[in-house]
């Protein structure tokens, strides 16, 4: 028998990274109890230091946060470098490895030996293949994705990821288990590479790069336009070097051309990216990304560059990646779209968006964007969804 919500006293996590501990405090201050694990000991000391300081600038800082709730929550987490003891009496845990496909496989066959059998094994990834983690256990219909937002702490926002094996009671488990913690989970009903906002991030620095690899517009421009007319917090650019995107989709690139999962992936990056990368411009931390850091901590980005610049040019491959997850039965439109406004803190939703310019006008843009792309692959991915062209000439709204 899998546990149900009310059934759930103990959390462990797997991890003391900067994810793995976030997790871990919020769960305690949510009420539960938590063993955190790690193999690294000093790891595990960081992770208490790291913890004590977010409770204390959570007391100062949230009315609904006191020092009392904070101190009962330390103490009921437990640190402990013995996986085993750590989920003996689990009901539910989550792994916050480092993001290899392979560390988190070999995890996961740990934990279906030493877990309770009833608990529910979650990994916290932002993208990789849960079905594969899901086939190493014998317990694959327990097995579900949580991705939580960096910081924990702070960003309200996860992801549960289903497989084809997990049953919707299992999905209900985890998402009222999130919301119990005070955070707002969506559901990504298929395992797909990059999940829901990732998904969406994906076309909207994809998009940018391949504008200014024609010489179609410059970096500047795109970013001040996203950034100052459409109120986004960075423009494409300023945030793939703020994450490291370029490095993140170069070095992944093969992953995903090899995935079998629905929805894979099945064309290259742009060519900027790689001219980049094997110039060791990985993003603001190597120095260098797409604007050079050698001396500023931040690109300067003109507030007028981008007054001329037509933003559904970004906006409408984006809206197509949305209407392609509703068609495929991934997602709502709902969730899609609290997705972007959470996860990634954008203005608005790209499916609100749709409503708000006009499905047809979306649809005249997307077909100027796919006339732009001689490669047959990266043409078919643009075109418009078979979704967006039925509601366009309906007349209908997707809300």
């Amino acid at each position: 028998m899998v546990v149900d919500i009310d059934d759930i006293q103990e959390v462990a996590v797997i991890g003391s990274g900067q994810m793995g501990r976030g997790i871990g405090a919020v769960a305690a201050l949510a009420g539960y109890d938590v063993a955190i694990n790690d193999i690294d000991e000093s790891q595990l000391e960081e992770a208490k230091e790291q913890i004590q300081w977010s409770y204390e600038k959570a007391a100062e800082n949230d009315p609904d946060v006191t020092e009392a709730d904070t101190e009962a929550a330390f103490d009921r987490i437990s640190f402990t470098t013995d996986q085993e003891d750590a989920v003996a009496t689990a009901d539910f845990v989550t792994e916050a490895a480092v993001e290899q496909q392979s560390v988190k496989e070999d995890i996961f066959g740990t934990l279906d030996e030493v877990a309770p059998d009833e608990a529910i094994l979650s990994t916290n990834t932002s993208g990789l293949n849960i079905t594969r983690l899901a086939e190493v256990t014998d317990r694959p219909d327990q097995v579900v994705g949580t991705h939580w937002f960096n910081p924990p702490m702070l960003m309200d926002l996860v992801e549960v990821i289903m497989t084809e094996y997990a049953p919707t009671e299992v999905g209900d488990t985890a998402e009222a288990l999130i919301d119990s913690f005070g955070k707002t989970p969506i559901r990504c009903k298929m395992d797909i590479p990059s999940f829901i906002v990732n998904r969406l991030m994906r076309p909207y620095g994809e998009g940018a790069a391949w504008m200014v690899y024609r010489g179609e517009h410059s970096m500047r421009e795109v970013d001040s336009a996203m950034k100052y007319k459409e109120g986004f917090p960075m423009g494409p650019f300023e945030l793939a070097d703020y994450t490291g995107g370029i490095q993140i989709r170069v070095e992944g690139e093969g992953d995903h051309l090899e995935d079998d999962r629905p929805m894979a992936y099945d064309t290259e990056v742009c060519p900027i990216l790689h001219q980049l990368y094997e110039k060791g411009r990985y993003g603001r931390k190597a120095g260098a990304g797409y604007y050079d850091y050698s001396d500023q901590d931040e690109p300067d980005i003109p507030v007028d560059a981008g007054q001329g610049f037509d933003t559904l040019l970004v906006w409408a491959p984006i809206v197509n990646e949305a209407a392609k997850m509703v068609e495929n039965d991934v997602a709502s439109v709902e969730d899609i779209d609290t997705g972007a406004r959470l996860g990634g803190n954008w203005p608005m939703g790209p499916l609100e968006k749709a409503d708000e310019v006009g499905l047809e006008t979306v649809l005249a843009k997307l077909t100027e964007v796919a006339s732009r792309h001689e490669d047959t692959n990266k043409l078919a991915e643009t075109l418009p969804c078979d979704l967006l062209v039925e509601k366009a000439k309906a007349g209908e709204t997707f809300y």
